[in-house]
This record gives structure tokens, C-alpha cells and sequence, in this order.
């Protein structure tokens, strides 16, 4: 009837009669984590990195078998003339002046039949050896009115000894020969012995 209200609908609230807000309420406990994504597309390559320092020699590898042999290359160009070979040569040949020789000192000759090289010093009376080698010595001696003695010196030391004896009223020969193999600086003479 007239005067009185019946009650609204449950649920019902017309926009006139709106409630206070609420307080905000607690965060919730996170949620489980997610399923893995797809893979995404490839990226474009990247730029060269720095060149990193140069590492330790590694050890020798074991030698390879060896190859077959090559074909024979073309002949080289003729080659220019060489000098003409020079064969040295050291020789003389003297002889006495003067039947006077002065004993233990080196005989000096004064005749010189050859001395081209002048290895040979006439005035120390020694030869002086400037090509090593063999050397072949000879000498000749006539002996006059007394013996003698000769020995042929190298280097300070005698190498050999030649003696003829004076028979009177004769004219006698005495001789020697010996092969010397000199150093340069090797010196060689003959002298007259006590």
C-alpha cells in the first residue's frame, strides 16, 4: 500500500549511493615461472674480434718422404773464360868464386847461373822458401889441397853430411842430394863444418 518501502533487490545499488573505496590489499604470491619461449631468428654475424698474440712454436714434424726426383732443368749459360792456370816455380843455381870458405858459418856463393825468382839470398848465403813444396837440393864439390867437411842446414838443423878425403896430387869430386819438403820461411845453406 501507500507508505511503505520494500527493500531493493539484492545487488542491486543505484550510482547515487556508491561506497567508500577500500583499502588495497597484499600482493600475492608470485606465480609459477613461464614455459621457454620459441628461439628467435639467427642475428647477423658480428664484426672480426682483435687478433689475439702469436702463440709458442709447436714442435718439429716428423720428415716427410721424399719426393720423386724432379725432370733435369735447362742448361745454364756458358760461363765467361776463366784465367789460365799459373804454375810456381822456385829454383836457382850458384857456384864459388873464391876457394876460401869460412867454417861454420853458411857458404856464400857468389857466381849465380840462375836466381830468377831471387829466392836465394847471395848475401847471407841462404835460400829462402816462399812456395811450400818439395824441394830437391844437390851440390857439387871439388876438393883442393885439403878435406872436407859439408853439411846441408834447415832451419838451424843439419840434414845432411858430405866428407871427402885430400889424396895428394889428386883432384877429387864429393856430392850430395836430398828432397825437403819447406814451409814458407823455411830457410836452407850449406856450410863448411869443423
Amino acid at each position: 500500500g501507500p507508505g511503505v518501502l520494500l527493500p531493493l533487490p539484492k545487488g542491486a545499488c543505484p550510482g547515487w549511493m556508491a561506497g567508500i573505496p577500500g583499502h588495497p590489499g597484499h600482493n600475492g604470491t608470485p606465480g609459477r615461472d613461464g614455459r621457454d619461449g620459441t628461439p628467435g631468428e639467427k642475428g647477423e654475424k658480428g664484426d672480426p674480434g682483435l687478433v689475439g698474440p702469436k702463440g709458442d712454436t709447436g714442435e718439429t714434424g716428423v720428415t716427410g718422404v721424399e719426393g720423386p726426383r724432379g725432370f733435369p732443368g735447362t742448361p745454364g749459360r756458358k760461363g765467361e773464360p776463366g784465367e789460365s792456370a799459373y804454375v810456381h816455380r822456385s829454383a836457382f843455381s850458384v857456384g864459388l868464386e873464391s876457394r876460401i870458405t869460412v867454417p861454420n858459418v853458411p857458404i856464400r856463393f857468389t857466381k849465380i847461373f840462375y836466381n830468377l825468382q831471387n829466392h836465394y839470398d847471395g848475401t847471407t848465403g841462404k835460400f829462402h822458401c816462399n812456395i811450400p813444396g818439395l824441394y830437391y837440393f844437390s851440390y857439387h864439390i871439388t876438393v883442393y889441397l885439403k878435406d872436407v867437411k859439408v853439411s846441408l842446414y834447415k832451419k838451424d838443423k843439419a840434414m845432411l853430411f858430405t866428407y871427402d878425403q885430400y889424396q895428394e896430387k889428386n883432384v877429387d869430386q864429393a856430392s850430395g842430394s836430398v828432397l825437403l819438403h819447406l814451409e814458407v820461411g823455411d830457410q836452407v845453406w850449406l856450410q863448411v863444418y869443423g
